[in-house]
């Protein structure tokens, strides 16, 4: 993700449709507009631990492609199905969203495959084109699910979102089969200005082998000091399937021109079994030859677990 000023903060949280999203078709109060990325990445690794058959280098590229279809109800009041693909070589046909929303120029009401409550605090520190965004260790109801009611209010400058989830998705990764029996999160962003704060929380309980239960409580700062330079931090308390943990992230960026930016990131997160302690730190260099190609290179190490040293070099085009 690039660097996100406070205001563009905001509208991230309220609208979760691509920015660059354009209209493609318009009827007598109906409209269907498209948006998405095609994005080139190689990924090199010391290692080789996070690419398919051990590889030290392997080519990560993605596409995503979203529909939002947009009616009036009344003047003032409309509904919107949006929904979102990603394309790689691995997993042809992931659904990132997939909801229908009621809302109007401050509010809105989403149901389906959502954003969780807690994103629009973690996007505080969420901000390079690769890696980075470890710290939160959210859970799927915190950060995006499926059978989800997500509200999103705008009250001013502060931004509120709240997330009911029904359940039924399955959460681990091991096979064992455990799915989320249900959860909620709750979230407020306000921007004072110069500074903008966020805090939130969100519990998710389990059925299967790991019932144990999920919950995240975060709290973020993030300030434009000047129009070139970017600080964020975010606090994160919580408990990962019954372990417990807590730790923090650090961002910033530096916009060197119009065009060239620096970002970094540095996380902390203690858990208490251990096995998933992390320290890691990234560094992200974007260059934007308009505002829809931007190429970047980005470097990640661990200082705990594997101690992998990662790259990546990419190459985007939204629209």
């Amino acid at each position: 993700m690039n660097k996100l000023t406070l205001t563009a903060l905001a509208i991230t949280s309220a609208f979760a449709v691509n920015a660059n999203a354009a209209d493609v078709y318009k009827a007598d109060n109906v409209s269907l507009a498209l948006g998405g990325r095609v994005e080139a990445r190689t990924q090199l690794s010391d290692q080789g631990k996070d690419n398919k058959a051990n590889e030290k280098q392997a080519d990560i590229s993605r596409a995503r492609l979203n529909f939002e279809a947009k009616t009036n109800i009344t003047d003032d009041v409309f509904a919107r199905g949006f929904v979102e693909k990603e394309f790689t070589k691995d997993n042809s046909n992931d659904t990132r969203y997939l909801f229908v929303a009621v809302g109007n120029e401050n509010n809105e009401l989403q149901f389906g495959k959502t954003d969780g409550a807690l994103v629009q605090i973690t996007n505080y520190t969420d901000i390079l084109n690769t890696y980075g965004a470890e710290a939160s260790s959210k859970s799927v109801t915190a950060d995006r699910a499926d059978n989800q009611l997500l509200y999103i209010g705008n009250y001013g400058d502060l931004t509120v979102n709240a997330a009911l989830n029904g359940g039924g998705e399955t959460v681990d990764t091991t096979g064992t089969g455990t799915t989320i029996d249900k959860g909620y999160g709750i979230s407020a962003s306000y921007d004072f200005g110069i500074l903008k704060a966020g805090a939130g929380y969100a519990k998710e309980t389990h059925d299967g082998v790991l019932s144990k239960d999920s919950d995240n409580l975060l709290v973020s700062l993030g300030s434009d000091i000047t129009d070139e330079l970017y600080v964020g931090a975010l606090y994160v308390n919580g408990s990962k399937f019954g372990d417990d943990f807590n730790g923090f992230e650090l961002a910033t960026s530096y916009d060197f021109t119009e065009k060239l930016t620096l970002s970094g990131t540095y996380t902390s997160a203690k858990f208490d079994s251990e096995n998933d302690d992390r320290n890691t730190a990234s560094l992200d260099l974007g260059y934007n030859f308009t505002d829809y190609f931007i190429t970047y290179v980005g470097v990640n190490k661990q200082f705990t677990q594997n101690e992998e040293l990662k790259g990546m070099l990419g190459a985007k085009v939204t629209f």
